[in-house]
């Protein structure tokens, strides 16, 4: 390990591999919200892309966003805290945008609906939704609380894998508190409207600022990353092994899949977090590749570099589609078209907003 590790932090620039990883998964995200955004019917392949997408997923941004705060120069517990709040923030200020883009074609195609109960649902879905925003916004604000308390980088990873052993046992605890109670129900509990719940979230970060601590000692990441591929591809294929066995190939392991990507339980996460490595040494070893690849790598880098942009707004587009085809899923095809027209749509919205934003900063 000494021909690997140092003593002190060397590794202290951008790790780009994780960069990829990231922007490879929006493109992920973009195909298989085509479906999950419009309420339509997955086909095989979405099936099988969504199921192995269930083992990274939204661990890869928040156990990436654990391992940043150790990198950034800018990670005192008062900024994290102040990056908690804005999140939070965002979350809200992006459900607006989410109902507007529900609500304006509904005032073009509203006297053409026989049932205005689906508008209306999503409406009130939408206005109290709670996703990454929020999780990242609460995860943050407890980071600056274990910054505040000058946890060690032992003391993160204790800390990581006592959230992902407790999360499931406080899941859905009530709290008959008014007030306190609805905010103890979506950072722990379960409603319709949550589709992530931060409890179980905070094991992938603290187990990422740990990771950070220690990747910032790697001096030689060939060999690092020799070493612990294999033993990440050993547990991946032990965790596939023992669940195919359990729920087979059939709708209960789709369902299985669907719930512990959302609520993880220990074994999840380590099977996550191997999954992630794993495929961060991929594109680790690959980096040459993607460079040549040009556009290809850019656009990767470019998703990376405006990811919560590139999320908020492509439900956003989603939303608007789905209600221009009167709140009705569409069929597998339609599903992989819209996918296409959202990832430029969305792409442009972006592009014109840096754009003006720059242009107004000049």
């Amino acid at each position: 390990m000494n021909r690997i590790l140092d003593k002190k932090p060397v590794n202290t620039s951008r790790q780009s591999e994780f960069d990829y990883l990231k922007g490879f998964f929006m493109v992920f995200i973009f195909l298989i919200h085509a479906f999950q955004g419009t309420m339509s019917t997955e086909d095989l392949v979405i099936k099988i892309v969504y199921g192995f997408a269930t083992l990274s997923g939204a661990a890869i941004f928040i156990f990436v966003m654990g391992m940043g705060t150790v990198y950034s120069k800018r990670s005192d517990p008062k900024t994290l805290a102040k990056n908690g709040i804005v999140m939070i923030v965002y979350q809200y200020l992006s459900n607006i945008a989410y109902i507007a883009a529900l609500t304006l074609p509904y005032l073009f195609i509203r006297n053409g609906l026989d049932d205005k109960q689906v508008y209306y649902d999503f409406v009130v879905s939408y206005l109290q939704f709670i996703n990454i925003f929020f999780i990242t916004g609460i995860i943050y604000l407890a980071l600056a609380l274990a910054k505040k308390w000058k946890l060690s980088a032992v003391g993160y990873a204790i800390a990581g894998m006592l959230f992902a052993a407790a999360a499931p046992i406080l899941y859905g605890k009530p709290v008959n508190v008014p007030i306190l109670g609805y905010i103890v129900k979506i950072i722990i509990g379960e409603d319709y409207f949550i589709s992530f719940t931060a409890i179980y979230f905070l094991s992938y970060a603290f187990l990422g600022v740990s990771f950070g601590h220690l990747m910032q000692r790697v001096k030689d990441k060939k060999a690092f990353y020799t070493l612990v591929m294999p033993i990440c591809a050993v547990i991946a294929l032990v965790w596939w092994g023992f669940t195919i066995n359990k729920y087979g190939f059939s709708g209960v392991l789709y369902a299985y899949l669907s719930t512990s990507y959302a609520e993880p339980d220990i074994f999840h996460v380590i099977a996550s977090i191997a999954h992630v490595l794993f495929f961060a040494g991929i594109l680790y070893f690959g980096d040459g590749a993607m460079k040549k690849s040009g556009i290809i790598g850019r656009q990767l880098l470019y998703y990376n570099r405006h990811i919560s942009k590139y999320y908020a707004i492509h439900i956003a587009v989603y939303l608007a589609m789905f209600g221009f085809h009167k709140y009705e899923g569409f069929s597998p095809l339609q599903c992989w078209i819209i996918t296409v027209v959202c990832m430029i749509l969305t792409g442009g919205i972006i592009r014109l907003y840096i754009s003006f934003t720059e242009k107004n900063k000049s």
